[in-house]
C-alpha cells in the first residue's frame, strides 16, 4: 500500500521551532550493533568460535571472513603484490578442516568489511616492523567448497584462475545474504554511483505503478508486495533518471545486475519471490530457467548437481500436511529421489535428505 500524503502543514509547524532544516542522513541514522563494531574492525577468534551455515563462516548470526593478519612476507612487498601474502578464508574449506583437526589455532581474525583492504602486520623488506592496510587474495579451496562461479567444475587453470583474481567479498556476501539472519550493515556505496536526485521517490512510484508493479526481467507481478519491485539505473548513475536508464526489477533480478554487489536481499524476501514466481507460474523445468530464478545462496549446489547428472530440481518445493496446508518451504528439491537443499533450518520430513549446499556437494 502506497501513501499520499501531504506534510505541509507538519513542514510549517517545524519551521515554526527552526528555519534550520538538516537533511536526514539514513547513514548516519543506523545504530551498529556491538558485534558489528568489532567485526568491523577484526574481532580475534578460534576457529571453534566460528558457526559453519552452509558451509560458509558465521559470528553471531552475520557472515564473516577470516584472515590472519602476521605474514611471513615483508609487508610492503604484500601490499605490492597481494597474492604473496596469506590467504583469507570465506567458508569451511578443507584448510581450515585440516587445521582445526591438528588443533593449530593460530592468530586469526573475523571480520565483514566488504572493501578487501586487511590491516596485516610483519616487517618490511628494510627489517622495520609495521602494521599495514593491504590487499590480500582469497583461499582457492574455499571457492572450490561452496562452487562459487562454478570454480570447482572449470577444467580450464586460466578460467578458475580468473575466478580467484577476480573475486570481490562484497559480490560474494550478496550471493549467500539469504543465508544468514542479518546482513552487512555499515556498507558504502560504490565509488562513482553518486546519490538520488530530490524527486526521486515520486519518480520511482511513477515508474513502478505505470508498469503494473510487475518485474521488467523475470515477469513477476508484485502488486501485493509493492516494496519488493525496485527501479534500476542501467547506467549504474543514481542521478540519470532518463526514460532509457530506467527499469523496474523485483529485488533479486535488482541485486543481479552488474555492479549491484551491494545490494543484498534477506531469506524472508526471497522466499516471497520464489512463492510468487512459482504461483505465477515463472520457473521453467529447464536448467536455464532454474539456474536464472533459483535463490543464489545455492547456485553452487545447484550447478554441481548439473555436473553429476541430476535433473533439474523444483524450486521454492513446498511440502503439505495432512490438511494440504504448507509446513515446510526448501531452496530446491528433487521429489523423485526425496532429496532437498535449503539454507534455513532443515524441516523434518520422513523419508526425505534434508541437505546444506555443502553437505549436498560433498555427499553427491
Amino acid at each position: 500500500m502506497e501513501l499520499d500524503v501531504n506534510l505541509a502543514a507538519l513542514w510549517r509547524q517545524a519551521r515554526r521551532v527552526s528555519e534550520d532544516i538538516v537533511p536526514f542522513d539514513w547513514t548516519a541514522s543506523v545504530v551498529l550493533d556491538p558485534i558489528d563494531i568489532q567485526l568491523s574492525q577484526g574481532k580475534e577468534v578460534q576457529l571453534d568460535d566460528l558457526d559453519v551455515v552452509n558451509g560458509l563462516l558465521s559470528v553471531e548470526g552475520r557472515q564473516v571472513l577470516l584472515f590472519i593478519p602476521d605474514q611471513h612476507a615483508a609487508v610492503d612487498i604484500v601490499q605490492a603484490s597481494p597474492e604473496k601474502g596469506k590467504r583469507f578464508h570465506v567458508a569451511d574449506c578443507k584448510t581450515l578442516q585440516e587445521m582445526r583437526a591438528k588443533g593449530r589455532f593460530q592468530r586469526y581474525l573475523a571480520t565483514n568489511k566488504l572493501d578487501g583492504m586487511f590491516l596485516i602486520t610483519g616487517n618490511d623488506s628494510s627489517g622495520r616492523y609495521r602494521e599495514v592496510e593491504s590487499e590480500l587474495r582469497v583461499c582457492m579451496n574455499c571457492l572450490e567448497a561452496v562452487n562459487y562461479r562454478d570454480y570447482a567444475h572449470h577444467s580450464h587453470g586460466r578460467e578458475r584462475r580468473g575466478i580467484w583474481t577476480n573475486f570481490e567479498i562484497a559480490e560474494f556476501f550478496n550471493t549467500f545474504s539469504t543465508s544468514f539472519r542479518y546482513l552487512p550493515r555499515n556498507i558504502a556505496p560504490r565509488p562513482g554511483s553518486g546519490t538520488y536526485t530530490d524527486d526521486w521517490a515520486k519518480i520511482s512510484a511513477d515508474i513502478r505503478s505505470r508498469c503494473g508493479f510487475r518485474c521488467d526481467d523475470c515477469g513477476l507481478d508484485l502488486s501485493a508486495h509493492r516494496n519488493l519491485l525496485h527501479v534500476h539505473h542501467v547506467n549504474g548513475v543514481k542521478s540519470d533518471n532518463s526514460a532509457g536508464n530506467l527499469r523496474p526489477l523485483c529485488a533479486d533480478c535488482h541485486r543481479k545486475q552488474p555492479f549491484h554487489e551491494r545490494m543484498f536481499v534477506n531469506a524472508k524476501d526471497m522466499a516471497i519471490i520464489t512463492r510468487l514466481r512459482n504461483a505465477q507460474r515463472l520457473v521453467g523445468s529447464d536448467w536455464g530457467s532454474v539456474l536464472k530464478l533459483a535463490d543464489l545462496s545455492v547456485h553452487g549446489a545447484i550447478s554441481h548437481a548439473r555436473h553429476r547428472g541430476f535433473e533439474p530440481p523444483e524450486i521454492g518445493y513446498e511440502f503439505a500436511g495432512k490438511d494440504q496446508t504448507v509446513i515446510a518451504e526448501v531452496e530446491a528439491a528433487w521429489p523423485a529421489r526425496k532429496i532437498a537443499i535449503c539454507i534455513a533450518e532443515k524441516p523434518g520430513i520422513p523419508g526425505w535428505t534434508m541437505l546444506s549446499g555443502a553437505e549436498f556437494m560433498e555427499r553427491y
